[in-house]
């Protein structure tokens, strides 16, 4: 089955995050990190919706007891060409759209905000860590809610993408200038949009709200060691541990063969 992907170019509307304009670069630097003091073990005291608790819905997870169901259609994208503003707001490498791209989840419409990136990757799958996870965020602009699209990276050929954005130079620290990204289609960094892991869960940083619906794409893109090393000098080790599944259920829109296996070649490269 075909993904339900449309490229488009449209005129220019005004950047958007999590209902806030943010065209401008954010330096503050965060009040949360990923070690010491202000580790994820001392998330809970930040926001209490970050605690582990019996019926908490909090992301990420490991991705092993997956439900096939039939019922789970290819991920329905309108996505844009257009400018990316690249920041470091001190714990991600973030990227802002100047136009937006829209992803249909059950006929509701989600925009998207935002793209970053987390070493190693964030989700598990069988308990192992792919090297590097991007996540696409989108955000329905009437009830706040978000649909996540991640992307684990493993270590093999050179990836155009991750390319297009180290050649026109990654944000080194929260002071760094943010970097002008031309004519990025998003949907280069996705590799099959009808095969993916969803289930509810959060976001995997502070306030860690628990709205949001997580589609985690089946097959890997593959990223050169270069790259990966590109990136992981940056950012370090800026993933969440692993959160319990309190009873939440992973469906998937094929039964796997098994998980931590690189499923074939991708169509960004």
């Amino acid at each position: 089955m075909k993904p339900n992907i449309r490229l488009l170019l449209t005129v220019v509307v005004p950047c958007l995050a999590y209902g806030m304009p943010i065209c401008a670069q954010e330096t503050a630097a965060p009040n949360f990190s990923y070690t010491g003091d202000t580790g994820p073990a001392f998330w809970g005291e930040m926001s209490p919706t970050c605690a582990t608790a019996p019926f908490a819905r909090q992301s990420p997870v490991d991705i092993r007891r997956v439900i096939q169901d039939a019922t789970l259609a290819p991920l329905d994208l309108i996505l844009n060409t257009t400018s990316f503003t690249l920041d470091n707001p001190g714990y991600t490498i973030r990227a802002i759209p100047q136009v937006e791209s829209v992803l249909m989840l059950n006929k509701v419409p989600f925009n998207l905000i935002e793209f970053h990136f987390h070493t190693l990757a964030e989700h598990t799958l069988d308990g192992q860590y792919p090297s590097m996870e991007l996540h696409v965020v989108f955000q329905n602009p009437d009830t706040k809610n978000l649909a996540v699209i991640g992307v684990l990276y493993n270590i093999g050929r050179a990836n155009r993408f991750l390319a297009t954005l180290l050649t026109a130079g990654l944000p080194v620290k929260s002071t760094s200038p943010p970097v002008t990204v031309d004519s990025l289609n998003i949907g280069t960094a996705f590799t099959d949009t009808s095969s993916y892991y969803t289930y509810p869960g959060s976001l995997t940083t502070p306030p860690c709200s628990e709205n949001v619906t997580w589609l985690v794409l089946q097959q890997p893109a593959q990223m050169s060691a270069a790259q990966y090393n590109a990136f992981r000098g940056i950012l370090g080790n800026d993933f969440r541990p692993i959160q319990p599944l309190n009873g939440r259920v992973i469906r998937g829109t094929i039964k796997r063969a098994n998980a931590s296996d690189d499923q074939g070649t991708q169509p960004n490269e």
